[in-house]
């Protein structure tokens, strides 16, 4: 990309659309996804019908993306326009197929999306470096990422899927991945360049001895060097969250576009699907030089939506027009209660004047299902993944919904209600004589990160696999720790404030169970505490700076992973912590005494507990569960048969 006059910069400020001259040399389609996270199969979704009432659906899943995957290419083939189909990252985690199978399941699927390349996601790491290279090396797209050193690790310093950046040239209406180009006929040529998240060691374990280099600097000297080998078409496939890719365009010149992914960015109005509404997609933000411009977008999670981006381009390089939008790929089957069976399925007299009024909302499209996708997935996974549900644990006729961040997706100002619950669980579970006999200690409070939730609950049966393999899929060892009601207080009012920075990653946000806040944003990307106040003695008590409380969390965020590096800041030169997890399905115990905090050679920052007796917690031994959390929850459901009888009591407000 060259600099677009300061005319058409004024103009492409007030709209992503401008009139495309008549000196179009290049039209490009970008189709792309994100965030999927093993999410194979559509996932629960209200929307509002024509009686400004509630409807009950599913929406998304892998094979209704490659359905729209395909029929947008078909789409674009029509008319002359090449396209390339693009993954922002975070492919694991998430389900229960991806706890039962996997990188491999993820391999199956997205070499079967025709994909043309996919960005770095943090929790790519989450089932170690091994697992990561066997999917790298067997995926047939590349995964990119040129902030990536990976020289000094054994298991990918040989991976020739892992590159930079991919050049594709244009050959009969078509985009072909080429290794070089010929410096003769570069006009038809386009780059997508990777970038991972820098601070990805402060983020996700497991990365061995790869060096995350600083994002933007890298993003420029990537684009210099294109540009220094004639490429004028340069797309940036990240995996940042959508704030950042704003600053990587207002920061780097000579980016067209950012396709981008962690956020979990469903860019545009999406309040008719209860999903909120956030920043418009297809974004343009001016480049450091003043004159540039660079389209930014993102696709939301989960595989419920896709995107399409349609760039064009003069003789020069320079970008003419930015237009697209995400579009929900809705189904065709409608309940008229949050319980999806039979009983509940919308009259029959209905469906056509239902799917009508689906098919005319915007941004959304009514799908149907790849069928050889769809027949894989019932025969050689999902019997499994039935079989791996377990026994019922508890039954609820309603929704038990989770958000990140409270105000979004639909939600109130309280959030997720979910979360609340496992806090609630984790107190209570830590609290019970063979824990306390274990630890000697009385927990007064929990708190867990939204990101630590990945699903919420539906109305039905509730299987010990929902919770294992789906709402809690993390290894999550608890953690017990000492800590001054001031340090409460700095720990969330900074978490807080840095998840109200507009496209933030809200996964860090803080939910508690025996203790309640209320935040009140006082300044874009600020918040303060109006009250703070934790349930002793059967009443609620205001936290007093000087006291010192004992606190329930996940080890991961104990160690200051995500945003919460005050915990690791109070135990860098001593820790009274314990760590929880299962060995022959009896707690066991850990001490901390400290949590260290390191850095590479490119200055990415790592924090890592210092244990009594051993080196690592052993999550991987035959006879070792980690996912106490789980347990935790699971264990608190059974006690608790009557819990969805009547509303939790709010713990968390947010004001905005």
């Amino acid at each position: 990309m060259r600099a677009i006059s300061v005319f058409i910069s004024l103009v492409l400020l007030v709209s992503c659309t401008v009139t495309p001259p008549a000196n179009v040399a290049l039209r490009l389609s970008i189709i792309h996804i994100n965030d999927t996270h093993s999410h194979f199969d559509p996932s629960p979704a209200t929307v509002t019908d024509a009686d400004n009432q509630a409807l009950y659906t599913y929406i998304g899943g892998h094979p209704r993306i490659l359905t729209q995957a395909n029929k947008l290419r078909q789409q674009a083939a029509k008319q002359g326009t090449p396209t390339l189909f693009l993954h922002g990252g975070d492919a694991f985690k998430g389900s229960a197929y991806f706890e039962l199978f996997e990188q491999k399941i993820n391999i199956d699927m997205l070499n079967r999306f025709g994909l043309d390349a996919m960005a770095m996601g943090n929790h790519e790491f989450d089932v170690g470096l091994s697992k990561l290279a066997d999917f790298i090396a067997n995926v047939n797209f590349p995964l990119l990422a040129a902030n990536i050193d990976s020289q000094a690790e054994p298991l990918l310093s040989n991976a020739v899927n892992l590159l930079p950046y991919q050049l594709f040239i244009l050959q009969h209406n078509q985009l072909k991945p080429v290794a070089n180009i010929n410096p003769a006929n570069t006009e038809q040529v386009v780059a997508v360049l990777g970038l991972a998240l820098e601070d990805m060691r402060a983020i996700a374990t497991n990365t061995g001895k790869l060096v995350f280099n600083n994002e933007i600097i890298t993003a420029q000297r990537t684009v210099d060097a294109l540009s220094d080998m004639g490429v004028k078409h340069i797309v940036a496939l990240t995996h940042l969250g959508n704030q950042r890719d704003l600053a990587l365009a207002a920061a780097v010149n000579g980016l067209d576009a950012i396709v981008g992914g962690h956020s979990h960015s469903l860019l545009g109005d999406f309040s008719h699907w209860h999903l909120g509404t956030q920043r418009r997609y297809a974004q343009l933000i001016t480049n450091a030089d003043g004159q540039g411009q660079t389209c930014v977008v993102q696709a939301g999670e989960f595989a419920q939506a896709i995107g399409q981006v349609n760039l064009e381009f003069n003789r020069a390089g320079q970008l003419l027009s930015c237009t697209g939008n995400n579009t929900i790929l809705a189904s065709n089957d409608y309940y008229r209660a949050a319980k999806r069976d039979n009983a509940n399925r919308i009259a029959t007299d209905k469906q056509a004047q239902t799917e009508r009024y689906i098919a005319a909302l915007p941004r959304t499209a009514l799908v149907a299902e790849d069928a050889r996708m769809r027949e894989v997935l019932n025969t050689q996974y999902l019997p499994a993944v039935q079989k791996a549900y377990g026994a019922t644990v508890s039954y609820t006729d309603r929704l038990i919904g989770h958000v990140r961040l409270p105000g979004s997706d639909g939600s109130n100002q309280h959030g997720s209600e979910l979360a609340g619950y496992i806090a609630d669980g984790i107190t209570f579970w830590l609290n019970q004589p063979q824990l306390q006999a274990k630890t000697g200690r009385q927990v007064d409070f929990a708190l867990i990160g939204a990101g630590n939730i990945r699903a919420s609950l539906q109305a039905g049966a509730i299987y010990e696999g929902h919770i294992r393999l789906e709402v809690l899929p993390f290894d999550t060892p608890l953690s017990v720790i000492s800590i001054r009601g001031a340090d409460i207080n700095a720990l969330l009012t900074d978490v807080i404030s840095a998840s109200l920075v507009p496209g933030a990653h809200t996964g860090k946000y803080p939910y508690s169970g025996n203790l309640r806040y209320i935040a009140k944003q006082t300044a874009l990307g600020q918040a303060s505490l109006t009250q703070l106040q934790v349930w002793r003695d059967g009443k609620w008590q205001d936290i007093q700076p000087d006291t010192t409380y004992t606190m329930a969390t996940t080890s991961y965020l104990a160690d200051g992973n995500d945003g919460w590096q005050h915990l690791q800041q109070i135990q860098q030169q001593h820790s009274d912590r314990l760590d929880i997890i299962l060995q022959q399905q009896q707690p066991s115990v850990f001490a901390v005494i400290r949590v260290n905090a390191t850095q590479d050679s490119s200055g990415s920052t790592s924090y890592k507990a210092q244990y009594k007796t051993v080196e690592n917690l052993p999550c991987k031994a035959e006879g070792t569960d980690c996912k106490a959390a789980a347990k935790a929850f699971i264990d608190y459901l059974t006690a608790k048969p009557e819990l969805w009888q009547k509303p939790r009591q709010a713990t968390v407000t947010l004001e905005r």
